[in-house]
C-alpha cells in the first residue's frame, strides 16, 4: 500500500470514530432519544433548590462533618468550599475556592485552621484574609448558614 492510499483510509478511519460524537453533540435535548424518563433521577433535575431568601442549599451538614469541607464545582459560575467556623462549630464559612493569586483552588487544612494553595503557597486564614503570599488579597466569601442539616449559602 501507497503512502497516499493509506493516509486516506487513517482519514476515513478518523472521521467514522468522531461520527457518534458529532451525532451525540447534535442531538437535541428536546428529541425523544434524549430526553429522560418521567421520575428519573438525573442531574439535571437534581439542581439545588433557591430560597426564598436567596440561599442555595449547597451540602448537608453531615457530608461536612465527615469531610471537613464541602466542595461545589459551580456556584453561579465559581467553585465553591465551605468549612466549619474555627471559633464557632455551629456555624460555617463559605469561599469562592479560588485563590486571589492564580485562581488555584485552595485546600482546608483542618491541624493548621488555614486554606492552602498549592500552586504558589499561599496561605489564608480561616476568614479568608492572606496570611502567606504570593496572594495579596483576600478570598471572597458568601453569607452562609446551617438549616435543620442543610447547608445554606447566598450568592453574590
Amino acid at each position: 500500500m501507497d503512502r497516499r492510499t493509506f493516509l486516506s483510509w487513517v482519514g476515513v478511519g478518523t472521521l467514522a470514530s468522531s461520527l457518534p460524537v458529532v451525532l451525540a453533540a447534535c442531538t437535541s435535548s428536546d428529541s425523544p432519544e434524549a430526553s429522560s424518563p418521567e421520575g428519573s433521577d438525573t442531574a439535571e433535575s437534581a439542581a439545588p433548590a433557591t430560597t426564598a431568601d436567596g440561599f442555595t442549599e449547597v451540602g448537608k451538614l453531615a457530608d461536612l462533618e465527615s469531610n471537613g469541607s464541602v466542595v461545589m464545582e459551580d456556584f453561579g459560575g465559581a467553585p465553591l468550599l465551605v468549612i466549619f467556623n474555627p471559633d464557632d462549630k455551629t456555624k460555617v464559612v463559605a469561599f469562592k475556592n479560588q485563590c486571589t493569586h492564580s485562581q488555584c483552588p485552595v485546600d482546608w487544612n483542618a491541624e493548621e485552621g488555614t486554606l492552602d494553595c498549592p500552586c504558589h503557597g499561599s496561605k489564608f486564614k480561616a476568614d479568608g484574609t492572606v496570611t502567606n503570599g504570593p496572594a495579596k488579597d483576600s478570598l471572597p466569601t458568601y453569607e452562609a448558614k446551617v438549616d435543620g442539616d442543610a447547608i445554606l449559602v447566598k450568592a453574590g
